[in-house]
């Protein structure tokens, strides 16, 4: 049926809270969906559950060249600080698809038969093999959840979706299966516990993170449009929203003429919320240029809000300036 963002546009509206790679890469797809079978039902009652439940991501990192300063004092308090980085699941799986074999193979309990009649009760009766918008709506209406929530954008994850406003029948048998799902209940448990461990592991959420850039693009295309970004930045960021993500946002829409949203400016904004310090951002790292105008920016509004102006009139919107220059130039 294409892509749409209906789904997500209004928790979008109410809440602020990767380049050469294949769009359709699954290599961010969920961690949850194809961990062992108990590591769900550890979850809730035992607080160090995570720490063997959640794989260490198998992509490669986003640029050879990492903006980040090694052991350096950080003035950010975002939620994400006291994140534990975590190892490999039961540390020895090699792979995800190690990990994804093993999970099937522990988790024949759930049967694909009640997988199958759980699809046909959702599925669009003009294509047999999709579960588009109005079988969506009815199933988040049966999980009660709306279809703009966040825990939709993790379940779309943890079925590996993609693209956003369709299921298609493996995506959601095999899904379910590995997650160990098949009914309403425990679908809704998963996703429950799933949510839980995304708010206690960053390099889960990472994931869910790279995924969402993925499942957000139109068929054939590589980049975001900004309206499109926009919606899902604040969508991903629901359950926790990183300092000066509220200025971020605020800078994309006053500046219409960034039209869209390339696969590292995306990978890389997550990094720059780890960093969160304008004042200590060194523009000759390798960050988006983007960012380097979103610190000007920021900058020109302190001074302002100071009540210091810039007597030259040079600086008070960097973005705007540099347009100015050269019209033809690319934001990235």
């Amino acid at each position: 049926m294409g892509n749409c963002l209906k789904c997500f546009q209004s928790a979008a509206e109410q809440t602020l809270p990767p380049n050469a790679a294949s769009p359709n890469s699954n290599s961010n797809a969920c961690p949850v969906a194809t961990s062992l079978a108990n590591c769900y039902d550890s979850v809730g009652n035992n607080s160090n559950a995570n720490e063997r439940c959640v794989p260490r991501e198998t992509d490669e990192l986003l640029s050879s060249r990492t903006p980040l300063k090694p052991a350096k004092a950080n003035n950010c308090d975002t939620k994400r600080n006291s994140f534990k980085s975590l190892g490999l699941l039961n540390g020895s799986a090699p792979t995800m698809s190690d990990i994804i074999t093993t999970a099937v193979k522990e988790s024949m309990e759930v049967s694909k038969q009640t997988l199958n009649n759980l699809f046909d009760v959702y599925k669009d009766p003009d294509d047999e093999d999709m579960i588009l918008t109005d079988g969506i709506e009815r199933l988040c209406n049966d999980l009660n959840y709306q279809p703009d929530e966040f825990a939709i954008l993790v379940l779309a994850w943890c079925l590996d979706a993609s693209q956003m406003c369709r299921f298609t029948k493996t995506e959601f048998i095999d899904g379910l299966h590995k997650m160990r799902a098949d009914n309403i209940a425990s679908i809704r448990l998963r996703l429950e516990q799933t949510i839980e461990m995304l708010k206690a592991d960053a390099e889960m959420f990472k994931q869910l993170y790279r995924f969402t850039f993925r499942f957000g693009l139109e068929p054939d295309q590589r980049v975001l449009s900004l309206e499109i970004a926009i919606d899902l930045w604040k969508l991903v960021f629901t359950v926790q929203t990183p300092d000066l993500f509220s200025n971020w946002i605020h800078f994309l829409e006053k500046h219409p003429n960034i039209r869209r949203i390339p696969k590292d400016t995306w990978n890389m904004y997550l990094n720059f919320t780890e960093q969160c310090d304008i004042q200590n951002y060194d523009d000759t790292e390798a960050w988006p240029s983007l960012f380097d105008d979103f610190v000007d920016y920021e900058k020109s509004r302190a001074l302002e809000s100071a009540g210091i102006h810039d007597d030259d009139n040079n600086n008070d919107d960097p973005l705007q300036s540099r347009v100015k220059t050269d019209n033809t130039r690319l934001v990235s």
